[in-house]
């Protein structure tokens, strides 16, 4: 069985997983700036309001995984841009 030059077709080809950390759609650069401004204004009410340190904290984790999908997405849109 000899095996052919031509790289595998689409459909068999696995996407890498950094395919999948790379923001690409402006979806998920609102979808990301929903989640940082609803969890570190959610986390500053909670804060207010005198809730439990850990759902203060669980608030304020979501805000900044918000932020950090909002710059990684400005991020790989530059390296996208640069290589045009």
């Amino acid at each position: 069985m000899t095996h052919s030059a031509r790289p595998p077709t689409r459909r068999r080809r696995r996407p890498e997983l950094r395919h999948w950390l790379k923001p690409q759609s402006s979806r998920f650069l609102v979808f990301g700036i929903c989640f940082g401004v609803g969890g570190l204004a959610g986390g500053v009410r909670s804060a207010l309001d005198g809730k439990g340190i850990s759902t203060i904290l669980a608030l304020f984790g979501m805000g900044i995984l918000g932020v950090l999908t909002v710059v990684s997405y400005f991020v790989n849109y530059e390296d996208r841009r640069g290589r045009r």
